[in-house]
């Protein structure tokens, strides 16, 4: 059994949204959104078939395993997180966001996650708000 990767990470974040959007999930959506060939879509799913993170049988859907969506909701929190981190507090542009948010999603352990979340939304909470702490708070972030 081999490891996940990140780019298998990127598969199954991939596979919770599709089948959050349209509950059916196939081989030419998962190419589609992560912008790769039918082929490669069909061996990372072989790969997260072998770990026991979804289910596919040949030209059928493909379905997470309870395993495979618990992972993908993970990758999913520290994407979102580090996401909402880039562009609500520190106000960077929505396409630098992203793509910071998928480089760095992948070495985060459940524990920083969960610290983030927690950090982000102190920061939200407070830089909405008059008073000194809001106001460092905006001047330290800049508006570059």
């Amino acid at each position: 059994m081999s490891a996940l990767t990140e780019g298998l990470e990127d598969y199954l974040e991939a596979t919770l949204l599709e089948e959050r959007e349209r509950r059916v999930v196939r081989t030419k959506d998962l190419a589609k959104r992560l912008g790769v060939t039918s082929p490669s879509v069909n061996a990372a799913v072989r790969e997260l078939g072998s770990l026991g993170l979804v289910k596919h049988e040949a030209y059928g859907h493909i379905e997470l395993t309870p395993r495979g969506r618990k992972k993908a909701a993970l990758v999913y929190a520290r994407h979102t997180t580090l996401y909402h981190l880039f562009a609500d507090v520190l106000k960077m542009p929505a396409r630098i966001s992203e793509t910071n948010a998928c480089g760095m999603e992948h070495h985060l352990d459940a524990l920083a996650v969960k610290k983030l979340a927690r950090l982000l939304e102190f920061l939200k909470k407070k830089s909405g708000k008059s008073g000194p702490f809001a106001a460092e708070l905006r001047e330290a972030l800049g508006d570059d």
